[in-house]
């Protein structure tokens, strides 16, 4: 009989902060074989939490990992972060994760914030297990936790379990699915018949759990009427279909702290998560990769980290085919050929070698310099890219600076390359930098990690306001330049006439020189020119955009001729053109998308129109939200995405795209 071949998952551990992912993490560690003793929060020795920001606030702020053994089979786990400002960790770890575990406490209220994380795994199309956790805890309310988690989740939800005692009292669980009581002490846990007091609300809830998991094999259900209750193994398997289609929605019950039922987490896990397909596309088409071992070997690049001490680590997926030993792969999106070698898994921050990587297997490998997240790496000719998803409103838009320039750009740069929420860029006109955050605490945490690991003390300001001109009118002008200094002077002469353009074309350069007037090789140079002198800015200071440039004739110099006099001549005619004709500034307008709780669309609609938007339409989504089309001023957004996560309570969404620029009011401009 051929071996079975491993199989490899990944599990994303979602759930407000507080709520126990990071001890969970610990405790599933322990439980696969990873760790020997589980790690605290609060001394910095758990698996995840570990860097100084994390400690400092006893938060999770970037996603952690850890490999659990069962068997054969592996399960990479992925420790998210909990904060608000933290949530584009959780959409790339639910990229690559096969499962979700929602990490619940019993102590806690169940807040609009796990049903934010509960709608991003959905969105994701990926399966999702909810964790009671902390039913040991002094104010846990099984029956209170699960009437809110039904009221979140719906009739899909279905406890596994029932509790065995509750607060202090708690030491197990009932299992619906083999009718047993199992009791938790030293060692393993006792296996044990159902306590009398709790039989009666066993076989209810029991008779409800059977019932819900056979209609999804007529088969099933068939024996089921019949008096046939099918065995374990039959109902897990057909558990785990159900739970992949979101049919179910798995309850298991426990407590991290004192590993009560993390080991049927563990084997839970192992026994219904399944692989779930890889969207791409492929020759520009879209495709669903299988988890194919005998397949083409594909990685894909879902986070960096760059280590002070090791270097920059890229940790990848294995999404078909098996990877060992040294291994040359061609980046899809650079085609340039990456050299693969010294793979390990990555146990919180210690990276252990490993020689061989299967399919579905989470790696981690240093010096591949280029590589990015989403970047697909496979043989030399085929084509992958990532599927290109919609962008985000940012929370925060803010300049940034600090006594020393270069080093600020680094710093940022270095930062932004395992920060996917982080996103800088040099503002042309204002020449600052730029950078947008998540939110207050991401700011916060951005400006301490420059500070510990770059040396660089950040000050924030708010950004330059971006804003254009251009011209309304058509207009010839000539560009000269004729200047001698001694020895070779400088000599260009260009004829060029300028035409308006819709402002969303940037620039358009038509070449209609005839008879060498400007020879050929100073061509480029006049067009570069004209684009230099428009991004300086025109007669009030601002980008100029929307222009047709159209060089007709002109004169040279046998000697005194040069690339760089035809450029500085194609600048000077831009020059006076704009003082010829004057300009207006415009503003870009932005097509925003949000979709909010149909309760707070009042609010929402009220907060647009103060921004000065402007209301395009409203529908309804599937799941009952509204959803906003509006345009609005791209000025107006600097605080967007914050200002409508607290109107919302965190459940309001917002993508953003450019749509058209128009002329800005002059309180505006006059800035």
């Amino acid at each position: 009989m051929a071996a079975r071949h491993p199989k490899a998952r990944t599990v994303a551990l979602l759930g407000r902060s507080g709520v126990g992912k990071t001890t969970l993490l610990d405790a599933l560690a322990v439980a696969g074989g990873t760790l020997e003793r589980p790690g605290r929060v609060e001394d910095g020795t758990t698996l995840g939490a570990t860097d100084p920001e994390e400690r400092r606030h006893q938060t999770s702020l970037a996603l952690s990992m850890a490999p659990i053994f069962i068997g054969e089979d592996k399960l990479t786990l992925l420790d998210t972060p909990g904060l608000p400002d933290f949530l584009l960790e959780v959409d790339h770890a639910l990229e690559v994760a096969d499962v979700a575990v929602l990490v619940v406490s019993a102590a806690e209220p169940v807040t609009s914030e796990t049903g934010v994380l509960w709608r991003r795994a959905r969105e994701a199309d990926v399966p999702v297990v909810v964790f009671l956790n902390a039913l040991d805890a002094e104010r846990a309310d099984f029956d209170h936790a699960l009437s809110a988690l039904e009221s979140l989740v719906g009739p899909a939800l279905a406890p596994l379990e029932l509790p065995l005692g509750i607060g202090e009292g708690f030491v197990g669980v009932v299992d619906l699915l083999t009718d047993e009581a199992l009791r938790y002490g030293a060692g393993p846990a006792h296996h044990e018949k159902v306590p009398e007091d709790l039989a009666e609300r066993e076989r209810r809830v029991r008779a409800s759990l059977l019932e819900a998991i056979v209609v999804g094999d007529d088969s099933l259900t068939e024996r089921y009427l019949e008096g046939d209750e099918p065995d374990l193994d039959q109902l897990e398997s057909t558990l785990g279909h159900l739970m992949a289609e979101g049919r179910i929605v798995p309850v298991i019950l426990g407590s991290a702290t004192r590993a009560i039922g993390v080991d049927r987490l563990m084997t839970l896990l192992d026994e219904i998560a399944e692989s779930r397909p890889i969207p791409a596309l492929e020759a520009g088409e879209p495709v669903e990769l299988a988890r194919d071992p005998a397949g083409d070997l594909v990685l894909r690049a879902f986070k960096v980290i760059v280590d002070p001490y090791v270097g920059r680590i890229v940790v990848f997926e294995v999404v078909s085919g098996t990877l060992e030993g040294d291994v040359t792969l061609t980046n899809t999106r650079t085609q340039a050929d990456e050299r693969l070698h010294g793979m390990g898994h990555l146990v919180g921050t210690k990276l252990v070698p490993v020689a061989r990587a299967v399919t579905g297997d989470v790696v981690a490998i240093g010096k591949v310099a280029h590589v990015q997240v989403g970047d697909f790496l496979t043989r030399r000719g085929r084509s992958l890219h990532p599927v290109p998803g919609p962008v985000a409103v940012p929370a925060m838009t803010l300049a940034v600076s600090a006594p020393d320039d270069d080093k600020l750009a680094t710093a940022l740069q270095r930062l932004a390359e395992e920060d996917v929420a982080l996103r800088v860029h040099l503002d042309p006109v204002a020449r600052q930098l730029v950078a947008t955050f998540a939110g207050e605490m991401h700011l916060q945490v951005t400006v301490e990690r420059a500070k510990r690991r770059f040396g660089v003390e950040i000050t924030t300001a708010p950004p330059p306001v971006p804003l254009y001109e251009t011209i309304t009118k058509s207009t010839t002008v000539e560009g000269r330049l004729k200047k001698q200094t001694g020895g070779h002077g400088q000599f260009a002469v260009v004829n060029v006439r300028f035409d308006p353009l819709e402002p969303t074309l940037p620039f358009e350069f038509v070449d209609e020189v005839v008879g060498g007037a400007v020879p050929r090789q100073y061509i480029g140079a006049v067009r570069s020119g004209i684009e230099k002198a428009m991004s300086h800015g025109g007669p009030n200071g601002f980008p100029v955009v929307g222009l047709r440039a159209t060089l007709f004739d002109g004169k040279a110099h046998s000697v005194d001729s040069s690339e760089a006099a035809f450029e500085t001549a194609g600048s000077l005619a831009v020059r006076g053109a704009l003082e010829q004709v004057g300009t207006v500034v415009l503003e870009r307008i932005m097509a925003v998308v949000a979709t909010v709780p149909a309760d707070g669309l009042g609010d929402v609609l009220t907060d647009l129109s103060g921004r000065r938007g402007r209301v395009i339409g409203t529908t309804q989504s599937d799941q009952g939200d509204a959803v906003i089309e509006a345009h609005v001023p791209e000025a107006e957004l600097q605080r967007y995405g914050l200002d409508l996560r607290r109107l919302t309570g965190g459940r309001g969404r917002a993508t953003v795209a450019p749509h058209h620029l128009t002329e800005a009011p002059r309180s505006l401009s006059a800035k």
